[in-house]
């Protein structure tokens, strides 16, 4: 049996009232999606046009407490400028006081201009992947509840403790986004329970991903034991001139949406089928952004025509 299609929703991060914030979150879940989304970047993010972003982490203890059942991930923590150990303890809280609802993403970092701002170093690519992946050795040592010691490159720990551990077990999930093949993809298929990408056209993306399967060849990792989920700017409607009048919109704002590769677009008939292409593919989550994610009537829109449908 092929398992589950869920679909997540992207919360946005701008300069919004709570009670805007709370409101995506009710929809949310009330209206079947799997996960809330959020992003952990600093300033002008997606865009310059953007310049107020509210913090990663605080927001998602404030979802986790308007919620029940909803399940809560990063897109991605940056082990740029989070040290591993204290974010191991802050996620193992945020998954105890939700009940397990956890989604654990973590990255290198790429937002130079915020990092540099915020006063932490940007070194290169490759750097920056080794620093990721020792954070997740401490991450993942920490989580199970026993005391930690490790001395790498970049990051160290003396016997610490997370106490109590996360909920889930042996730990939640931990996703990793990408799609450099030389370095990213290698990590993903070490340390990620889930590789997360963009809907690219399908001969890019079966490319990436058989890349990504030979990496786990190599690491004598079974790639079936990886699951996959795409994060989609979605823009859909009723009618096709809605969809181009949204679409506009959203290419005003910058961010994700200016790019013509990543974008799934067109009326229901049309999107349902391009999902479903990469559920063919191994996809079981679809992360989407939509055009103004605090419109409720399409946060509903989307829920029946696309989410109820594939699922």
């Amino acid at each position: 049996m092929s398992p589950p299609v869920r679909f997540g929703l992207s919360v946005p991060q701008g300069d919004l009232p709570p009670a805007t914030l709370r409101a995506i979150a009710g929809t949310a879940e009330r209206e079947g999606f799997h996960s809330l989304w959020v992003y952990d970047h600093l300033e002008d993010y997606p865009s310059p046009e953007q310049p107020a972003v509210l913090e990663c982490f605080a927001l998602l203890g404030l979802l986790a407490g308007w919620t029940e059942r909803i399940r809560l991930g990063s897109l991605v923590l940056c082990d740029g400028y989070r040290n591993p150990a204290l974010t191991a303890k802050a996620a193992a809280t945020l998954d105890v006081l939700s009940g397990g609802r956890v989604e654990f993403g973590y990255g290198a970092g790429w937002h130079e201009s915020e990092t540099r701002a915020y006063g932490y170093e940007f070194p290169p690519p490759a750097v920056r992947i080794a620093r990721m992946e020792e954070g997740l050795t401490i991450i993942r040592g920490l989580w199970t509840g026993e005391p930690t010691t490790f001395a790498g490159t970049h990051h160290r720990v003396d016997a610490a403790k997370c106490l109590p551990p996360p909920v889930q077990r042996p730990h939640p999930p931990i996703t990793i986004g990408g799609g450099g093949e030389k370095l990213l993809l290698r990590a993903v298929a070490r340390h990620a329970d889930i590789w997360n990408y963009f809907p690219l056209p399908l001969p890019a993306y079966e490319h990436k991903r058989a890349v990504l399967h030979a990496h786990c060849a190599a690491l004598g990792r079974d790639p079936a034991t990886l699951d996959q989920s795409l994060m989609v700017p979605l823009v859909t409607a009723r009618r096709e001139k809605e969809v181009r009048d949204q679409l506009e919109a959203a290419r005003r704002r910058g961010g994700t949406f200016a790019y013509d590769d990543q974008l799934v677009q067109g009326t229901p008939d049309i999107v349902v089928p391009r999902l479903r292409d990469y559920v063919r593919r191994g996809v079981t989550l679809f992360i989407l952004v939509l055009p103004d994610p605090s419109d409720l009537a399409q946060i509903e829109f989307v829920a029946r025509e696309i989410v109820l449908e594939m699922t």
